[in-house]
């Protein structure tokens, strides 16, 4: 019994390496509904970027996200990427109109929203909301 825990165990922290880490890859983890949704209800501030792999917008707020993410201040703040032709279901929960839309959550909750833009600035400033 004790070995079929620990290969379950074993076999789920290989399954879902970034669902609550934001330091892989990209710095990003993948959407997954019901992760998502033990995410926003654990309370940690959620940083999420739908994106879609054709979006010159996107590609271009990616560097940024990814720079000041990586900041000692964003250390507990879990970044999410929400694939814009794939994850239909959260655009509309979220009502989602557009790619390159970015989303903070706090406490559960949306606090701050920024579509279709590649300004460092202002991409830093919606970030910023996601910090105590």
């Amino acid at each position: 019994m004790k070995r079929r825990t620990f290969s379950a165990l074993l076999l789920a922290g290989l399954l879902m390496p970034g669902l609550f880490s934001s330091a892989f890859a990209s710095g990003f983890a993948n959407y997954e509904a019901g992760g998502f949704r033990k995410l926003l209800a654990s309370g940690v501030p959620v940083v999420v970027h739908v994106h879609a792999d054709w979006c010159p917008v996107c590609r271009a707020q990616i560097p940024v996200m990814e720079r000041v993410l990586k900041g000692a201040a964003y250390k507990n703040v879990r970044a999410i990427r929400v694939n814009f032709d794939r994850d239909k279901a959260f655009l509309s929960d979220y009502k989602i109109v557009r790619q390159s839309t970015i989303v903070v959550f706090k406490a559960g909750k949306e606090v701050a929203r920024l579509s279709y833009d590649t300004d460092p600035a202002r991409i830093e400033e919606v970030l910023e909301w996601a910090l105590p």
